[in-house]
């Protein structure tokens, strides 16, 4: 099942955050419903044939260029009247939020300090790293006193990390619960990308300088790395460039998508929205 009601509804670069009524497509499925989609390679839909696209915390990770690019798809693809919810990491809740935290300090508040320290590495540690998780996953494995202000901004998506339990993603195992044909898969590409061969004919011919370099840019390109970042008021005037009208902001529970709280793709079963820290926008082609 990918549509509801018969509309064909997209979720693009949907992780592991699916539902059965949408069409998902991920650079890397982790499972049989997970289409694969290389967000680049633009969108696999005839033009006015996609009545609402979504897309969560995706665009950032595009350049300022492919994300134009990427935009101008969603819009080729979407009938008239046909719906964009764009969610992405809120640029001015992290400058308010990191300002916040630099008053409190000059008032006195010791604890601030630490908030402050979070929120220079939301706004930074995403754009500069160079192994997955960079500074951010290390700052929330040392057991750091402000735990709640971290999940408050950032989900409970944090809270295995701040209790040191062991996830999957610190090996960049397959799921469990993926297929076990698609964990095998999986897992040779893992093997084969750290092959010792390959890196050591690398260092062997470039050097270790230009080793470095090859590194650096495979993770740059990996898709963990943030290459841009948006408030309200420069992606509403990105869409309305692009050609988007109706453009507004929602929370994570509302939408103008028909039976959007049925999906659970914003919020968790709960109601509780699964990153905080989100600017939700949607925008209505013509």
């Amino acid at each position: 099942m990918s549509s509801k009601n018969n509309l064909t509804l997209l979720n693009l670069g949907c992780g592991s955050t699916v539902h059965s009524s949408w069409r998902n497509l991920d650079v890397n499925p982790l499972s049989e419903e997970i289409e694969y989609w290389d967000a680049k390679q633009g969108i696999p839909f005839k033009s006015e044939s996609v009545d609402c696209i979504y897309h969560s915390h995706l665009l950032e990770h595009l350049t300022p260029e492919d994300g134009q690019i990427f935009l101008e798809e969603c819009f080729r693809v979407l009938k008239p009247k046909g719906i964009l919810r764009v969610v992405v990491p809120d640029l001015e809740g992290i400058c308010k939020a990191y300002l916040s935290a630099i008053s409190r300090i000059e008032k006195g508040d010791e604890s601030a300090k630490m908030d402050a320290e979070w929120m220079r590495l939301e706004l930074y540690d995403q754009t500069i790293r160079k192994t997955s998780g960079g500074r951010m996953l290390d700052f929330l494995r040392s057991n750091p006193p402000n735990k709640d202000f971290i999940i408050e901004r950032c989900g409970q998506q944090v809270s295995p990390y701040l209790d040191k339990a062991p996830l999957e993603s610190d090996s960049k195992s397959p799921s469990l619960k993926t297929p076990i044909h698609l964990r095998i898969k999986i897992s040779l590409k893992i093997i084969l990308q750290r092959s010792f061969w390959k890196n050591w004919f690398s260092l062997k011919f470039l050097g270790n300088e230009d080793y470095q370099a090859l590194n650096d840019g495979r993770f740059g390109n990996s898709g963990e790395v943030h290459k841009h970042m948006y408030d309200r008021f420069s992606l509403e005037q990105l869409l309305t460039q692009i050609g988007f009208r109706t453009i507004s902001i929602k929370s994570a529970n509302e939408s103008r998508i028909t039976g959007w709280g049925d999906f659970f793709l914003d919020v968790t079963q709960t109601g509780i929205p699964r990153k905080p820290d989100s600017l939700y926008l949607e925008a209505i082609k013509p």
